[in-house]
């Protein structure tokens, strides 16, 4: 074999290792512990050269409020549950099988000593460049525990860098009123990840599931998008029609209704998810996610009003 031949398979084989390089996996990093948390739990991720969170695990209660900070800016801002997902976030009295399971969340009830924690588990991305803040602040003392796993120095470069979510809990909604859950207006390019939204009905008498029949509608810098024709197309949630009797849940990787079905004061409690792995909708600089009005269902004797809560997670292009 010539010097020739063996300089080009040389260089052949650097240009393949280059071009695996970004698929390879970084250098990962962990946060751990187990403590008794007098209500406040502050954790901090940091790393010199920047990197992204990839999976937790934390044990808490769900309806802790909890504040994320990356890079010193606030991404979010609510319930701790309500990020991850938890029925026992918008259900106080949520005990034994509370739990789901989907790609992207999980979460198990453990009703600890103050029986009021819960499991959850979740693999969404945060990148940073510096560090993430994560302050979880409960009413009483709590047991923690928690794994974060992170990529140190490996921050995706270009496309939806900087995680977002959004959130709002136990809001009255009229169903004679479109609702818009999140207004994104000049703030560059960007993504639409995923959905968590949840109803109560003000009715004790019927069926008041309007706000789960209506469209979704998404936005993206003024050129409409029709998402769905109602909430139980989107997230899925006439497969556990039939199968919820009381509250029951039907969960997939990217969509379902962990929490379907009526409680014991007879008020319909139903949640949905969706999240956009293979789909993210794009933006280049406006966003607008909203439903439109049911207008029919007035009609219905007991209530048009529900009580409504939601987590929108998107990404915003920032390169550094």
């Amino acid at each position: 074999m010539n010097v020739k031949r063996l300089l080009a398979m040389a260089m052949l084989s650097l240009a393949c290792a280059r071009a695996q390089a970004p698929d390879d996996p970084g250098p990962i990093g962990t946060l751990s512990g187990n403590t008794w948390v007098d209500a406040t739990l502050n954790l901090k991720i940091a790393s010199a050269t920047g990197g992204t969170v990839r999976s937790w695990f934390i044990l808490a209660p769900p309806r802790a409020m909890c504040t994320i900070i990356v890079d010193g800016t606030t991404r979010y801002t609510g319930r701790f549950g309500n990020l991850f997902m938890s029925r026992a976030s918008v259900m106080s009295s949520a005990t034994g099988n509370d739990g789901f399971t989907s790609r992207y969340f999980s979460v198990t009830n453990t009703a600890l000593e103050n029986g009021s924690t819960a499991g959850h588990n979740a693999y969404f991305d945060i990148p940073f460049s510096d560090s993430v803040n994560v302050r979880i602040a409960g009413d009483t003392a709590w047991a923690a525990f928690y794994t974060i796993f992170y990529e140190i120095g490996r921050r995706p470069r270009g496309r939806y860098n900087e995680f977002y979510a959004r959130t709002g809990d136990s809001l009255l909604a009229d169903s004679n009123v479109d609702d818009t859950l999140l207004v994104l207006k000049s703030v560059g390019r960007g993504a639409y990840r995923s959905l968590y939204f949840w109803m109560l009905s003000d009715s004790v008498t019927g069926n008041n599931r309007a706000f789960e029949e209506r469209d979704f509608y998404c936005v993206p810098d003024g050129r409409s998008v029709h998402l769905s024709t109602g909430t139980e197309d989107y997230c899925g949630y006439y497969y556990n029609w039939e199968s919820a009797a009381g509250l029951g849940s039907r969960t997939s990787d990217f969509h379902g209704s962990p929490t379907f079905g009526k409680r014991k004061d007879n008020r319909y409690l139903d949640a949905f998810y969706r999240i956009h792995e293979l789909d993210p909708i794009p933006f280049g600089n406006d966003f607008i996610l909203y439903w439109e009005s049911w207008g029919g269902w007035p009609g219905y004797p007991q209530s048009r009003f529900c009580h409504i809560g939601y987590t929108i997670i998107y990404y915003l292009e920032h390169s550094r």
